[in-house]
């Protein structure tokens, strides 16, 4: 038979048990503070992103108003251009006729 009681071993069974708990727990708890230290910094990121963001729209906005006025300008030129053109050409065409 066995030197240690009945009652001891079960005591010892009972305290390992709280021993493997206890270690659980700890692994969790580790855990559980890395995931707050990992939401924090995606949270951190998070934000630096919409504010990227924001920035990245305004200045698009900005650009496209920008580039806009640059087109309408070029297209009024080419259209004063062939205006000019076509006028010539007309004069050309009628002085010499009413002569």
């Amino acid at each position: 038979m066995s030197s240690v009681p009945p009652k001891k071993d079960k005591t010892k069974e009972v305290l390992d048990q709280v021993e493997e708990v206890k270690g659980i727990m700890h692994q969790n708890i580790e855990n559980l503070v890395r995931n707050v230290d990992n939401l924090e910094v995606l949270q951190d990121k998070t934000e630096t992103m919409r504010d990227t963001s924001q920035q990245f729209k305004k200045g698009a906005t900005q650009l496209k108003r920008k580039m806009w006025w640059k087109n309408l300008k070029l297209t009024l030129i080419i259209v004063a251009i062939v205006v000019a053109i076509l006028v010539i050409i007309i004069l050309a065409v009628v002085v010499p006729l009413t002569r």
